[in-house]
């Protein structure tokens, strides 16, 4: 079963090598692991099925026809990025290329405060999601891979790193759906006075659709919260292969088949990152988002499994797509983002460049080392020892010292697409970034990784013969680095250098991943029936028609239709929690997610009776004060960190029972499609409330013992007629169909039983959650802030100044608040009304605005008389 075989998984010996690549050895993994990822793969064809299927079954709705798109509706993209620089850089490129025409999206750049600067020079809009670059790339230095050393351990950087990873978290979040840029909080009293205040404070933002690299995390869970289209990008592979081990895996497959080897790589480290963030990634679920939460026994390989698209921004001359990946993978190209047209060189720079032959780049960018005087000497020898002149650039480790040799001269932050096209070759730490422009340029390469990625490129530029075979940084001396540069100036190397080039010259890779991100099947039918030249937001109740942003604040304010009528759409389900792929696993994954719950939950109150470690000031603001730090903490923290505490221990004690039945049941729905390849399966609605539950599990009933004994006479006919028309063995395609009939007799029967319970409770929580968060819908007659909206915009039209007294401005502070825990479905709600109702005050200062209202109104009235 799926649970022994994860076993296995985590049975393979692991430990972390010095470049911080796990090592892991599969000689315990037995042949058989192979037949169990061709049955997987087999089954997520299966499943994936289900789930389009499932996206339209079972609905009620009155449909029409949606209207053919002219072109790419606009919408707006937060693309979340984790990492340095040079990992910011090309999402910047992507994001100039998608906010151009012909897609003129509203791009959001989200990602560490201290790049807010660089993307807002770049002409895009930043959020910040927090985290510190700088601390994380010193962290990496000293830990190089997934998991940390000891002495990090014993230094605390562990739970510093943890806690800056549930800043990001929430702070990408806050990115998808706040206003602002994160950084300056938006002050509601400075616009007390202002005429317009819908359009003085800063435009709300919800995501329509997110873009990511990896290591964000919060990717997939914020795209199921708002039921958005979600798209991976990176610049590395994190898509199980067995064309080339995961980058962050050193594999010892002696024995072992190295296709098999290199797959279970890629589980293999998936797994080990859950393990490492599945509490945090739950709290976030729980805490903030209000979903269940997922254990790692299914959560590592959830990418996977629900085959989200991704975009490597590589080219394919350089790595080709392997032959396993599917066409929800795609490889784009470099993406490059254009900075040295507008640079400016000193004019010691140029006297530099001018006074001899083309130098060689040295440059370690982000990476700060430890005693970076020694690592200066180091490459100040191996220079001198090649005899050339050198670029060497400082970057945030402050290489170069003050005092450079004659031949040396210390570069500060010059574009690389101007500077390397003066180079003779390039020695670097290996990020992604800079290989790609080095490669791209024509240059050799020389290769000197420190964790990560970086000795998988370093392996590929050497595997091109665009470099020389790379030396660790732990192992580099000067000797080393001086062979590797003489070895990178040879005919041969450079001529191969230029070869890639010259393959890779005219490739447009931001262009292709755009077109690659609007191609794919969750990008389609977005559009609005009535201005298809906008995302629909919003479903008009009982009916498939979805309408913009724009087109239901002109309905209301033009009394069309009613507030009340119009539930937000969901664009694209995620279906996360249920990867149960057996009962076992079921069963595991909810005792173990219960218990670390209840961990996390001990944790929090230990934090929450913490007593503050704020000092007295005489700056604090008016209003404010800090209390001194005492020894024992106040009776009202106690108090509150108790009913905290309380509460959790309450919710996770209910939700547990619910949790496991529900585990075990899709466990058991899911067991045949996985272990048999059961195509007949049955696809089951979503469960949003306790209707749908009870429903789901009368049919799971019905339908289970149904297909459970039927599939004894139908499983063998069926093997013996697909085994004549294949050509093989009848009584071998008998005998497979009789094993499935017997197998699903047992499984059908276990979900028809444990679905029972399990969804109709799931469905009662449902109910109960729905009431605690509040709905996606304005309720009949409630007084909400559409409609003081609309009576703001026509107080506009009609008097040309702000006729509402302080209650528009106090009602729209719930707009900018944190919207997070209960009443965050109102929140967003409501952000996506102020968003429309902006969108028509901006529309009605333009010209033709009376035009585009009439034919709106007019396409309303003739989608009415179909239904």
């Amino acid at each position: 079963m799926f649970w022994e075989h994860c076993k296995e998984v985590q049975a393979a010996e692991a430990h972390v090598l010095q470049d911080g690549r796990v090592d892991i050895n599969l000689h315990k993994i037995h042949q058989g692991a192979q037949e169990f990822l061709r049955r997987t793969a087999i089954s997520a064809a299966i499943l994936e099925k289900q789930n389009a299927l499932r996206e339209w079954q079972h609905k009620s709705w009155r449909h029409i026809e949606q209207p053919k798109a002219t072109r790419i509706p606009r919408m707006n993209i937060a693309i979340i990025i984790t990492g340095s620089r040079g990992d910011v850089q090309p999402f910047i490129a992507l994001g100039q290329t998608l906010q151009k025409p012909p897609y003129e999206h509203r791009v959001r750049i989200c990602t560490h405060p201290v790049f807010k600067e660089f993307v807002e020079d770049n002409g895009l809009e930043f959020h910040s999601i927090g985290g510190d670059p700088a601390k994380l790339m010193a962290y990496m230095v000293k830990n190089p891979g997934i998991l940390p050393s000891r002495q990090s351990i014993r230094a605390g950087d562990i739970h510093q790193r943890r806690l800056e990873i549930a800043e990001m978290l929430e702070g990408s979040w806050k990115a998808c759906t706040h206003a602002g840029d994160g950084v300056n909080k938006i002050d509601l009293s400075a616009h007390a006075q202002d005429e317009d205040v819908l359009m003085s404070l800063p435009p709300p933002f919800i995501a329509d659709a997110i873009i990511a690299n990896p290591p964000s995390y919060a990717h997939i869970h914020i795209a199921e919260k708002l039921a958005v289209p979600l798209h991976i990008m990176f610049t590395m592979p994190w898509s199980p292969t067995g064309a080339f081990p995961h980058p962050l895996a050193n594999l010892d497959a002696n024995k072992v088949d190295s296709r098999l080897a290199n797959i279970l790589s890629y589980r293999r480290m998936d797994f080990l990152t859950w393990e490492g963030l599945a509490d945090l990634i739950n709290r976030f679920r729980e805490k903030t988002l209000l979903r269940d939460p997922i254990t790692p026994i299914w959560g590592h390989d959830m990418l996977p499994r629900l085959r989200v698209p991704f975009t490597y921004c590589w080219p394919e001359v350089l790595i080709p797509k392997p032959a396993d990946w599917g066409d929800h993978i795609s490889i784009s190209g470099y993406w490059f983002l254009s900075l040295g047209s507008k640079f400016r060189p000193d004019a010691a720079l140029q006297e530099f460049l001018d006074a001899g032959p083309p130098p060689i780049y040295i440059g370690f960018g982000s990476i700060v080392v430890d005693d970076p005087d020694a690592f200066t000497q180091m490459i100040f020898d191996a220079v001198a020892k090649t005899g050339v002149r050198a670029l060497v650039s400082k970057g945030w480790g402050n290489v170069g010292g003050a005092n450079p040799p004659p031949n040396v001269y210390l570069l500060g932050n010059v574009p690389h697409d101007w500077l390397f096209p003066r180079v003779s070759a390039v020695v670097h730490h290996g990020g992604a970034g800079t290989t790609a422009i080095g490669i791209a340029l024509g240059k050799p390469t020389v290769i000197v990784p420190f964790f990560g990625d970086q000795p998988w490129w370093a392996a590929m530029i050497y595997r091109a013969g665009a470099g020389p075979e790379a030396v660790p940084f732990k192992k580099l001396t000067a000797d080393l680095l001086a062979e590797n540069i003489r070895k990178a100036l040879e005919p041969s190397m450079q001529a191969r250098a230029k070869e890639l080039a010259v393959k890779i010259e005219g490739e447009d890779g931001t262009k292709k991943a755009a077109e690659f991100f609007h191609s794919t099947p969750q990008m389609q039918n977005l559009q609005c029936f009535l201005y298809p030249e906008r995302v629909a937001v919003w479903r008009y109740r009982k009916t498939n028609i979805q309408v913009s942003a724009l087109a239901a604040a002109t309905l209301v304010v033009n009394g069309i239709a009613k507030p009340d009528q119009f539930k937000l759409v969901r664009h694209k389900n995620w279906f996360t929690t249920e990867g149960a792929q057996d009962p076992v696993s079921g069963l595991v994954g909810t005792i173990t997610t219960t218990f670390t719950g209840l961990v996390t939950d001990l944790r929090d109150f230990k934090k929450d009776i913490s007593p503050p470690a704020h000092t007295p000031t005489d700056t604090s603001p008016p209003g404010k004060t800090l209390t001194p730090r005492t020894t024992d903490p106040s009776t009202r923290r106690i108090t509150k960190a108790l009913a905290n505490l309380g509460v959790s221990l309450v919710g996770h004690s209910l939700k547990a029972p619910i949790a496991l039945f529900y585990n075990v049941a899709n466990g058991f729905h899911n067991a045949p499609a996985v272990f048999l390849s059961d195509s007949t399966v049955r696809v089951h609605p979503q469960i949003t409330g306790l209707t749908s539950g009870i429903v789901r599990s009368g049919q799971e009933l019905t339908q289970g013992l149904y297909d459970a004994v039927t599939g004894l006479v139908l499983q063998p006919y069926t093997g013996y007629k697909q085994s004549s028309s294949k050509g093989e063995s009848r009584a071998t395609g008998l005998a497979k169909g009789l094993g499935k009939g017997i197998g699903g007799l047992v499984l059908k029967t276990g979900a028809a039983v444990s679905g029972l319970p399990g969804y109709s409770l799931k469905g009662l929580e449902r109910r109960v959650e729905r009431w605690w968060r509040g709905s996606d819908a304005f309720q009949h007659g409630e007084d909400t802030v559409i409609t003081r909206a609309k009576e703001h915009v026509r107080s506009l039209q009609s008097v040309g100044e702000n006729a509402r007294g302080d209650g528009s401005r106090s009602d729209s502070a719930g707009m900018w608040d944190e919207s997070k825990g209960a009443g965050l479905e109102k929140r967003i709600l409501e952000s996506r009304v102020w968003e429309g109702y902006r969108q028509l005050n901006e529309s009605r200062a333009m010209a033709g605005s009376d035009a585009l209202e009439k034919e709106i109104c007019e396409r309303w009235d003739r989608l009415m008389a179909q239904l």
